[in-house]
């Protein structure tokens, strides 16, 4: 593929004069950030597709479209809605070819600008336009641009490195295809060196995260002095400033500047910072948070107070405030290699502080790891997010994450967090490597319940995804798949109560199982019916031990967020007691992999006579029932179950196609049928022909 992409590039540039950037933003559109957002997702896409094909909303078709995730409508293509889409086009589309490049991005563009001045209608039309013009094949390919998921097989990376040796590292400094494009047109002429540049966004430098009773390693590496900083729980802002002209960027190279102010007399916060400017400042870039600052009680609010700081004005209760901790650039120099303490040197050069406008991220200086443990806990106390380490003869790298700086929190050592049993009453499909399994879920609290009863209402509190390895989510999987219903909001289920969260399936809480869930803190959410859920929720693990009626209750949750104001951290943190010896692990015995061993049947009873006498080998189950269930049931009716066929087998039964399944029938020698003829034979209780 690398190849092929080469040889393209090549040929466009020896036939082109005009820049590779129209095609590159096609290719990497999740890294465009030129163009603003088109606010397009499947489910638009699903009902424009239904309308102007005039599919009947409860078609196979239109329910391929909507449910794409989900392997019963989608089938081997669950989870990538382009290739639904293309299999559903390929018998009504025309041959396509009508439309250029340049056609497309003109069209991208006034989707974009449709979504911007916020004019749905508008929007689908010029969809449409583009849809009908299009082959199935185009149509595609147009909806993982539009989608920001183009499933190559070749990551940004990798697409970056074949266009030029030095695109990935310009693309990391400054986050702008077009630039990169513009500069390395010449695959033959290396950038030597990367500066960094007044009003051109990069990725900034980052910390590496770590277990506070482990900084002793990171002392004794480098001995000498460290800052630590306050890590502060805001938006990780660029301050760009030169000759009255001021640009705001987040950490994702996204432009703010209109909600901030590009002068002294715009915006909501310029025009306030341009009077903190000492004299004799030209220009600079500052790195740092931008934060929302409570005037009321005189302290930085967080993420988790669902405050969105680009829309604050200086004045209301909360107003946003610059927090700066670094600077890369002043008066015409680039600063970057400079250590960290003569760059906070030149930074005390930039502005007078203003509470509550800009300021200095507090820091103080210390020697010992005791002195690290102190900074956290008083963190803790103060009900911060945590601290950050940094070296201060450590230069500064875009993009980097080197233990120069290493960030600190509660939640990174073990047994500091609170950890919740909440109950699983939701599921959503994965995608990628997970497609076509439940990856995430709906947890819920329950209702407390009189005495001696179980509680019988659930509240959503949080979805989560992370904490889990594939073969644990294959086996939480295995156990709940039975007992899955897809959600109707036509028939909401009786007990389980969310709001705008909603899941894709739900589970009667009888048949659910406990998830033990670590997180930050608690904070208000509209999307939950608790008006609460958890930031950066994971899972520890799975409470199969535990009773699906002991997750935790409603009261039992609002006693731990009013305890803390909402933090979970458990206690203060202590060092690191001395480690025991540690004694080889004995080496795990080779063992059949779960999916080919024989199903315990030995407590299974036989109730009818229906397979009495007939040795039986099922090969593969269905995505409805599995392999171990049909084994059980045809147990359950008298038959013998049999791991291999063999001379005396009665039939094999066949679910999933693989490649056992495919030599098998090549054979010739057994009889062959489908889990459909098992199933039909034991509703109608006889051997169906």
């Amino acid at each position: 593929k690398a190849d092929i992409l080469k040889r393209f590039i090549s040929d466009y540039h020896a036939n082109n004069e005009t820049s590779f950037y129209r095609v590159l933003r096609l290719l990497l559109p999740k890294l465009d950030r030129e163009r603003a957002a088109y606010g397009i997702k499947e489910f638009v896409l699903a009902n424009i597709y239904v309308r102007i094909l005039c599919l009947h909303p409860e078609s196979a078709d239109a329910l391929k479209l909507k449910n794409f995730r989900a392997p019963k409508n989608a089938g081997n293509h669950a989870g990538d809605f382009g290739e639904v889409a293309y299999w559903v086009l390929k018998s009504r589309c025309s041959e396509g070819g009508e439309l250029t490049v340049d056609d497309v991005q003109h069209h991208l563009d006034t989707v974009a600008l449709k979504h911007a001045e916020r004019l749905p209608r508008e929007k689908d039309k010029e969809l449409e336009v583009m849809l009908r013009r299009m082959s199935a094949q185009e149509q595609k390919w147009l909806i993982r641009i539009l989608l920001k998921d183009m499933r190559l097989g070749l990551g940004h990376t990798r697409i970056l490195s074949v266009y030029h040796p030095d695109a990935n590292d310009l693309w990391v400094l400054n986050n702008s295809l077009q630039q990169v494009c513009e500069k390395l047109r010449d695959p033959t002429r290396r950038l030597h060196e990367i500066e960094i540049t007044l009003f051109n966004p990069f990725c900034p430098m980052l910390a590496e995260r770590c277990n506070v009773q482990d900084i002793d390693k990171h002392l004794q590496r480098r001995p000498g002095p460290r800052y630590i900083e306050t890590k502060l729980d805001g938006e990780r802002s660029q301050f760009h400033y030169n000759n009255g002209e001021f640009k705001f960027f987040s950490r994702n190279a996204f432009d703010f500047t209109d909600s901030f102010g590009s002068s002294s007399t715009s915006g909501s916060l310029t025009p306030y910072l341009a009077k903190q400017l000492k004299p004799n400042v030209k220009n600079f870039i500052l790195d740092g948070e931008m934060m929302p600052w409570n005037t009321k009680f005189k302290c930085f609010g967080t993420k988790g107070m669902n405050l969105d700081v680009k829309s604050l004005r200086v004045g209301n209760v909360h107003q946003p405030c610059f927090c700066a901790f670094d600077i890369l650039y002043y008066n015409d120099s680039v600063l970057t290699n400079k250590p960290l303490s003569e760059r906070l040197e030149t930074l005390q050069k930039v502005f007078t502080p203003q509470e509550g406008i800009i300021m200095h991220v507090p820091r103080q200086t210390v020697n010992s790891n005791e002195e690290v443990l102190a900074a956290l806990n008083t963190a803790i106390d103060n009900f911060d997010e945590g601290i950050i380490v940094k070296e201060p003869n450590s230069i500064y790298k875009p993009k980097s994450r080197k233990d120069d700086w290493i960030k600190i929190k509660p939640e990174y050592t073990p047994g500091a967090m609170v950890e919740l049993d909440l109950l699983i009453i939701g599921g959503y499909y994965g995608e990628g490597r997970r497609r076509g399994l439940i990856s995430h879920f709906l947890l819920g609290l329950a209702q407390p319940a009189p005495a001696g009863e179980e509680p019988v209402v659930f509240e959503s509190v949080t979805r989560v995804g992370s904490g889990c390895t594939m073969e644990e989510l294959a086996t939480l999987s295995r156990q709940l798949e039975p007992h899955w219903k897809r959600c109707q909001s036509s028939n909401p289920p009786t007990g389980l109560l969310w709001t705008r969260e909603k899941p894709e399936l739900w589970i009667k809480p009888q048949n659910s199982v406990i998830l033990q869930v670590k997180a930050s803190e608690v904070v208000q959410s509209d999307f939950y019916q608790t008006g609460y859920t958890l930031r950066f929720p994971r899972i520890e693990k799975v409470r199969y031990d535990k009773p699906w009626k002991d997750c935790l209750t409603t009261d039992e949750f609002t006693k731990l967020r009013l305890a803390a104001c909402g933090s979970l951290v458990g206690s203060y943190i202590t060092a690191q007691p001395p480690r025991a010896k540690k004694r080889r692990a004995a080496q795990p015995q080779p063992s059949v992999s779960a999916q080919f061993r024989a199903t315990h049947l030995d407590h299974v009873k036989a109730h009818s006579q229906l397979f009495t006498g007939k040795e039986i080998c099922i090969l593969t189950g269905l995505h409805e029932v599995s392999k171990q269930d049909l084994e059980r049931q045809v147990k359950e009716n008298g038959g013998k179950i049999v791991l291999n066929p063999g001379k005396t087998t009665y039939c094999v039964i066949v679910g999933k196609e693989n490649i056992r399944v495919t030599n098998v029938c090549k054979a010739g020698i057994y009889n062959v049928v489908r889990v459909q003829w098992l199933l039909h034979s034991l509703d109608a209780g006889q051997l169906l022909e």
